[in-house]
């Protein structure tokens, strides 16, 4: 029964550690790296008659940090990745809301 006591504490200390461990990373990664936030702006009234919307970009629901651009060509497609991608629907709260940790920081 001590034994059982004592590699069940055992277990929990190195469960704790490595959360322990995993939040030191998060937090030295929030003090010191850089982060790149890509914010696309909505269409201005002319731009939206010439162009009719934005169909030359894609942000895919499943995945915050993609962006995904495509020529007029539909075989030329770009990948881009960032930190964090903001649709051009989203508001200025939503954004603050996003970044106020590391704006804090």
């Amino acid at each position: 029964s001590q034994r059982t006591l004592l590699a069940e504490h055992e277990e929990r200390i190195h469960g704790l550690e490595m959360e322990r461990r995993r939040l030191h990373n998060d937090i030295q990664e929030l003090k010191g790296n850089i982060r790149v936030f890509c914010r696309v702006r909505p269409l201005l009234p002319e731009e939206r008659e010439r162009q009719r919307g934005m169909p030359h970009l894609h942000f895919p629901p499943q995945d915050p940090h993609s962006l995904v651009g495509r020529e007029r060509r539909a075989e030329l497609r770009y990948d881009f990745s960032f930190d964090r991608v903001f649709p051009p629907g989203v508001s200025q709260q939503e954004i603050f809301q996003e970044i106020q940790l590391l704006v804090q920081v």
